[in-house]
């Protein structure tokens, strides 16, 4: 009795067990729509495209996994995933609410902010602080945090900084009421190619912050073990020409 009491603890809440030891059957992994990390494809609503999506179905397809993306709003990716509904999530940060319940992954994006101007502009300063000491007006966007170093940056020049959305942001430094704006490696070029101002922004070669990007792996859903096999799968995708495909696909907008 009590080794049938432990083994029916553990089916439910230990790692799933399946009869292919190395994948679980078809991984369940949320997604919401924001490009270019993940979407869904317009021409082919079932399928899903985009940076971290390539890059985990490159992974998965090596460990032979099939893969499952259900849509859904992030907060409810972090709850299924809590409570057993999903298996995996893309584009994530490490906190220690979400370590309690899922396992990550060696970082895969470096999620690189950087400072976007107009084409044309001629800044010599080699960082955000001295930028700023120049006098420059700069957009941010409102609620995101860039960290702990950066964010007293911004404190320290308020009066040069606002803070509004991504797209508001983009039609500010268009009209010139803003010098530059912070804005993500990957998703701005895509923002820009939305709004068809692909042509007019550039970013300066600084790089203001990094905080890099970790797939998700539930711990009701997979061992340790999995982690490991995961990890180094993805190393070897890395170290790949695939992986730079990948990559030079989205950071160039396309």
């Amino acid at each position: 009795m009590k080794w049938y009491t432990c083994f029916l603890l553990f089916s439910l809440w230990g790692p799933k067990v399946f009869a292919n030891e190395i994948c679980p059957e078809p991984i369940r992994v949320g997604y919401d729509n924001w490009p270019p990390y993940h979407y869904y494809d317009a021409d082919s609503p079932q399928r899903v495209r985009g940076y971290a999506a390539a890059v985990l179905t490159a992974v998965l397809t090596s460990m032979h996994c099939q893969v499952n993306y259900v849509e859904l709003p992030w907060k409810r990716v972090l709850h299924e995933m809590e409570y057993g509904g999903i298996d995996m999530a893309m584009e994530a940060n490490i906190n220690e609410d979400r370590a309690r319940y899922a396992w990550f992954s060696d970082s895969y994006n470096p999620g690189r902010t950087l400072l976007w101007v107009r084409k044309g502009s001629h800044y010599s300063e080699e960082d955000l602080a001295s930028w700023l000491a120049k006098g420059y007006s700069l957009g941010v966007t409102k609620e995101y945090f860039y960290g702990d170093e950066v964010m007293l940056l911004l404190a320290r020049y308020a009066k040069q900084v606002s803070a509004v959305s991504d797209k508001q942001n983009v039609a500010k430094l268009a009209r010139g009421r803003i010098d530059g704006f912070l804005g993500d490696a990957l998703a701005t070029p895509s923002t820009l190619e939305k709004e068809w101002m692909s042509g007019q922004f550039t970013h300066h070669p600084m790089v203001v912050y990094e905080s890099p990007s970790f797939f998700m792996l539930s711990k009701r859903s997979f061992s340790l073990q999995f982690l490991q096999q995961f990890n180094q799968k993805l190393a070897a995708l890395k170290g790949t020409d695939a992986y730079d495909i990948i990559w030079q696909r989205y950071a160039s907008g396309r």
